[in-house]
């Protein structure tokens, strides 16, 4: 038998099943002289090779069918080279016996068999999937008659891994080898080789690394040498049994937790925006040495903090208006703000944790859903980028570009270009023209903080002007926020028509109850075409900054005017002759004696 793997397992290349060796003679010590031992001892002994063809003491190692064994030489030596090779064995060969013992008629003793006969209680010989106490008996029940060591090596254990580093959800390792978890005591576990013994369990040891003595840049070539750095192991943070798991592809899990309570000063142990690296290393206690394996993989565990909740004082939006009914082309809606998360990235991917990212969204305030505009992408707020880098962003789903300023050490000021075109659905109500923007923060484990929001009048539709009258003695019509056929909204009420007459001078006039307006034209004009237009429809003054922006601005809308006389030629204005005044007077001097005869004759009547 030899070591596989620490564990005792037949050789398959000498006696991978027990032989039985019969026709021994006992030897019946009745010579004295030197030459009569010598002949009794070739003839009595057993040897691996016989002294001669007729010696029954034969152990040669042979087949069922008396033909050798592939590592039986033929000159009674054992090829244990081939026999390890072939079988990938560890180098430590033992030759057991079982010794059978008869009656000297040669018929079986019937006392004591396991000690007689062991193979009649199934003590002899050893076999592949033999549980480790049956081999540990049956090795016992024999006679060690021989060792042999070739290029004996007792394997380490294999290594462990790592890969998990739970949080209160899934905290599998991506493919850094990494973890977010909001916990500073997490528990890390993995996978794991267990004992081929229950009573000599092997044991998982989790470290937790020393800011002060990095785990070597050799992990990855994983070797003696980096086992030998004491320094670099780290904090040893706990040790497991590795118990049997038909889950995992080693055969058995563990887990220990990091409890944060075994760093020694002057490391501060486990924090917010920090990290920690852990190893694990599985110890063997079968082979009695308490060999190590190589160490695992290096699990790492980010510690996220929730975000804060962006500053809302710090936001504005920026609305376009109309330019004589019309919109320019590309206006758009600009949404500014400022920026601090609280995880920033390394830009060239150095050992960190990736950023926070942010999410900008509007919600027409008469509509229920939220409309996702633009969220950053990871490490778009980067630590190590200089003051006044400007980089832009563009969201896949929206096409929109979030444009950035970095202005301080950790601040970014940023700006949001929602086109025009976004904004629909208004029907003349506030509730249809009202926006609310907001601002998210998302950590790296992608939780959310809260809102931070602002809302605003989004007023892009021009006051539609109408003319009701254009006479000489006035000038009226009707304005309208809102048009849509039949449907006609009044204008806010103060919203102010400015009328341009010939010759260029103007009056301001204010909309009234339903949209009315009207103007009278200045003395001395008689004729000619008039204009009236909005010049802006804000009649709310300054926004909630206190920045008056203006309106939109209608389309303008003109008439001429009908032909009025002069009021220089109206009666009592000096305009007028002389003689005509005269003769208007007397006219009306008979008018009046005539009606004052009339009455007096129907009084004389009665």
């Amino acid at each position: 038998m030899a070591l596989k793997d620490s564990e005792w397992v037949p050789v398959d290349e000498l006696t991978p099943e027990p032989v039985l060796v019969t026709g021994q003679q006992p030897s019946p010590n009745t010579v004295t002289t030197t030459a009569g031992k010598q002949f009794q001892a070739a003839n009595y002994s057993a040897f691996n090779l016989p002294k001669q063809p007729s010696n029954p003491n034969e152990m040669f190692a042979t087949d069922r069918n008396g033909q050798p064994m592939p590592a039986q030489k033929a000159d009674g030596g054992i090829d244990f080279k081939e026999a390890k090779e072939k079988q990938d064995l560890d180098g430590y060969f033992k030759m057991v016996t079982w010794p059978v013992t008869t009656n000297r008629d040669g018929s079986a003793c019937t006392v004591s068999p396991e000690v007689y006969n062991p193979d009649q209680k199934g003590l002899v010989g050893i076999r592949d999937g033999m549980n480790s106490s049956d081999i540990e008996r049956n090795i016992s029940a024999g006679w060690t008659i021989n060792s042999a060591f070739y290029k004996y090596d007792v394997p380490r254990p294999k290594d462990p891994t790592i890969t998990n580093i739970q949080d209160d959800a899934d905290g599998s390792l991506d493919a850094s080898g990494s973890v977010y978890t909001s916990k500073l005591d997490p528990v890390v576990s993995g996978e794991c080789t267990p004992s081929k013994d229950a009573a000599h369990p092997n044991k998982v040891v989790l470290y937790g690394e020393d800011p002060a003595n990095p785990i070597s840049d050799g992990q990855s070539q994983n070797g003696g040498d980096l086992v030998k750095i004491a320094d670099t192991w780290g904090f040893r943070l706990g040790e497991i049994d590795c118990k049997v798991d038909p889950k995992s592809r080693q055969g058995g899990s563990w887990q220990i937790q990091d409890t944060n309570k075994q760093y020694p000063s002057p490391d501060p142990g486990n924090k917010y925006d920090g990290y920690r690296r852990y190893h694990a290393w599985e110890v063997e206690s079968m082979s009695g040495f308490g060999l190590t394996s190589f160490f695992s993989n290096i699990g790492t565990a980010y510690f996220v903090s929730g975000e804060n909740v962006p500053d809302a004082s710090k936001f504005s939006v920026t609305v376009p208006h109309t330019i004589n009914g019309s919109l320019p082309a590309g206006s758009v809606v600009t949404f500014k703000g400022e920026v601090s998360p609280v995880y920033t990235a390394w830009s060239a991917g150095k050992l960190g944790m990736t950023d926070s990212r942010m999410a900008i969204s509007m919600k027409q305030n008469a509509a229920s859903d939220w409309t996702p505009l633009l969220t950053t992408p990871a490490n778009t707020f980067q630590r190590d980028a200089a003051v006044n880098t400007a980089p832009s962003v563009t969201d896949p789903a929206s096409g929109l570009t979030l444009n950035l300023t970095k202005t301080a050490a950790s601040t970014w000021s940023w700006t949001l270009n929602v086109p025009a075109g976004k904004f629909t659905g208004y029907d003349g109500s506030d509730q249809t023209q009202t926006y609310t923007f907001q601002v998210e923060m998302i950590n790296p484990m992608n939780v959310r903080s809260r809102s931070a929001s602002i809302e605003r009048k989004i007023d892009m539709t021009p006051t539609a002007l109408t003319l009701e009258r254009y006479d000489v003695f006035q000038v009226a019509g009707k304005a309208y926020k809102y048009v849509d056929g039949d449907r006609k909204v009044p204008e806010t009420k103060g919203t102010l028509v400015h009328i341009t007459w010939p010759g260029g001078s103007g009056t301001d006039v204010v909309v009234g109850d339903e949209g009315s307006w009207q103007a009278t034209p200045p003395e001395g004009i008689n004729q000619g075409q008039f204009s009236a237009q909005v010049l802006s429809d804000d009649a709310e003054g300054p926004d909630a900054q206190g920045r008056f922006l203006g309106g939109n601005q209608s389309a303008s809308v003109s008439h001429e005017l009908d032909f009025r006389p002069s009021t220089s030629s109206l009666p009592l204005t000096g305009g007028w002759p002389l003689s005509v005044l005269r003769i208007l007077l007397l006219m009306a001097l008979g008018l009046v004696g005539f009606v004052a005869c009339l009455r007096n004759r129907q009084e004389s009547r009665h």
